[in-house]
């Protein structure tokens, strides 16, 4: 992989998106000098960086200088085996054997034709060999010159864009002119043109050995076009989702697994070759400088520049990126007065898996829930559906709220939970349907008497309801269940006449009152339970049953019941 010097930055490259919290952490392992491109060398264990003052060799595991060239140049090449270099100079170009020693005691010059030629702009070896290819004439029409070292002969001469970067591949030669590149076989002879749609103007390029081709412009994709199926698109058009303009630097690992860039901003930006970005520590950072950047294989390392040199990054543990995420169960299902903090579960590439609450986008269509600040409320029973999304991947989760157990109830939501039951199931929530066959109502038996009726009358007492039958003298032997008094102080709570007001309304149809009291006793297992002093009614029609709520001198509800006949 070779850098092509940067001629001009174009654009502005906005960021959307929140910050993630679980980034792909790349800890800085050393410096190397700065310049104006890097080339890696084949094995990718050190690089060269190119300006134009000279060039220099860096070990990539400790940053160490290695050696170099310092004299004036325009562009610099190596070759695979790295016996042969080769510098431009104003004059021509000059070629150094692998100890860094000139192979001529003067620059060389070419001839292309009849044409004497010693204007280069830029140079690029063909892999795994000692021909290299020029672009030359910078004042005239443009052209591409191939040239074999070892025979001292020129292979090929053609017209093309004098100007800008100079790659090459396996099997092509690309010339990225302001607008399109140009491919090339090794040969010379032209092969295609590639203008990305929706793109003015070029920005750089990169290109892996085997012909994965990177290019960068001024709308908002990178566009990856894969050179072993004659350049189709190999991602789509929106494949940068995070920004919003153009792009200063693009570079790809020569695995071709991994897309970087460098924004107008100078913020860095990580992808996968399907285009997902990775999100990493570097994401953040605003101390990037303009300038080329470079990865090594499966981004093991990764430059890029600071103000007065280039930061080396260990980004062996992108392995750690997120694969894919899901939504707990624990969030299939609340009650309407609860509340969850949401968490996500993201599978990492590296098999881990790990539990995320920040950097998560969540939402819902759901009426009966709502999120906020990474909380779900339960809003009422029903249905919903949640969707998260995380570094670009996304899950959906289906749940249920579940109605509040009435014991959690203020008096007022309790007494409106009850009205809704009548008018939705004929009794009061959680008692026995009127249509249940009485002997089959399970419960201790206990009796209520009244101080103004003969007697008592027997039947199942469940918690803090009562149930009585149907039967009287003209139909003795009923089955059938026929009132139901529910008693709210056995469940602890003292109902207020203005609170019932408030649930049921003050609408009541029968407002009765003897004047005198009636005593109402409860016993069970001759143990009195509870016994009430009950001056006056009010009696409610709700859905074609009575509700008939019962007061002390208080004006305290001691039973509120509900019948049938």
């Amino acid at each position: 992989m070779k850098r092509g010097i940067l001629l001009s930055a174009i654009g502005m490259l906005a960021v959307s998106g929140g910050s993630a919290s679980a980034l792909v952490t790349f800890p800085n392992t050393g410096t190397i000098g700065t310049g104006d491109e890097f080339i890696l060398s084949s094995k990718g264990d050190h690089v060269w960086t190119v300006d134009a003052n000279g060039s220099k060799a860096y070990d990539l595991e400790t940053g160490a200088r290695q050696s170099g060239i310092d004299r004036d140049m325009r562009d610099f090449a190596v070759s695979d085996d790295a016996t042969r270099h080769v510098a431009l100079t104003d004059e021509g170009f000059e070629v150094y054997d692998a100890t860094l020693k000139t192979m001529a005691s003067e620059p060389q010059t070419l001839m292309a034709g009849q044409e004497r030629v010693a204007d280069f702009s830029a140079v690029a070896f063909l892999p795994g060999s000692h021909t290299v290819v020029f672009l030359a004439d910078q004042s005239g029409e443009g052209k591409l010159i191939g040239y074999d070292l070892d025979e001292q002969i020129v292979t090929f001469v053609r017209g093309t864009q004098q100007f800008g970067e100079l790659l090459t591949s396996d099997r092509y030669i690309f010339v990225k002119a302001d607008e399109a590149v140009y491919v090339y076989t090794h040969d010379g002879k032209f092969f295609r043109e590639i203008t990305p749609a929706g793109t003015s103007s070029l920005q750089d390029i990169d290109v892996t050995r085997d012909g994965v081709l990177v290019v960068a412009g001024d709308a908002q994709g990178v566009r990856v076009y894969d050179g072993k199926h004659g350049f189709k698109s190999a991602a789509s058009d929106t494949f940068m989702t995070s920004t919003k303009a153009g792009i200063r630097s693009v570079a790809i690992d020569p695995s071709g697994t991994y897309v970087a860039a460098l924004d107008e901003d100078e913020r860095f930006r990580l992808f996968d070759r399907a285009g997902r970005r990775i999100y990493t520590s570097l994401d953040q950072r605003d101390d990037f400088v303009p300038g080329p950047i470079a990865l090594t294989n499966q981004a093991k390392t990764i430059m890029l520049g600071v103000e007065g040199h280039t930061n080396l990054y260990a980004g062996r543990t992108v392995i750690e990126r997120t694969a894919s995420v899901t939504i707990p169960k624990a969030h299939a299902s609340i009650r309407e007065d609860k509340k969850q903090t949401l968490q996500l579960s993201v599978k990492r590439l590296d098999g881990k898996t790990v539990t995320v609450q920040k950097g998560i986008s969540w939402t819902t269509t759901s009426k009966t829930i709502r999120i906020k600040g990474g909380i779900l409320y339960g809003v009422k029973p029903g249905s919903y559906t949640i969707k998260a999304t995380y570094e670009g991947h996304t899950a959906t989760l289906k749940g249920k709220v579940g109605r509040a157990p009435l014991t959690s109830l203020t008096d007022v939501d309790w007494l409106e939970r009850h009205w809704a039951s009548v008018i939705k199931t004929g009794t009061l929530e959680g008692a026995y349907a009127f249509s249940t066959p009485y002997n089959r109502i399970k419960g201790k038996k206990a009796t209520l008497s009244i101080s103004v009726s003969d007697g008592g009358f027997e039947g199942p007492l469940i918690n803090d309801l009562f149930y009585y039958s149907k039967a009287n003298m003209q139909y003795p032997k009923s089955n059938r269940l026929g009132i139901v008094y529910m008693m709210p102080a056995l469940s602890g709570r003292k109902i207020q006449r203005d609170e019932v007001f408030e649930a049921f309304g003050r609408g009541y149809t029968k407002p009765w009152s003897s004047g005198n009291t009636s005593v109402y006793s409860l016993e069970r297992e001759n143990k009195l339970l509870a016994r009430y002093g009950i001056t006056y009614k009010h009696a409610y029609l709700v859905g074609g049953r009575n509700i008939t709520v019962h007061y002390d001198k208080e004006d305290i509800a001691r039973i509120i019941s509900v019948d049938c006949f």
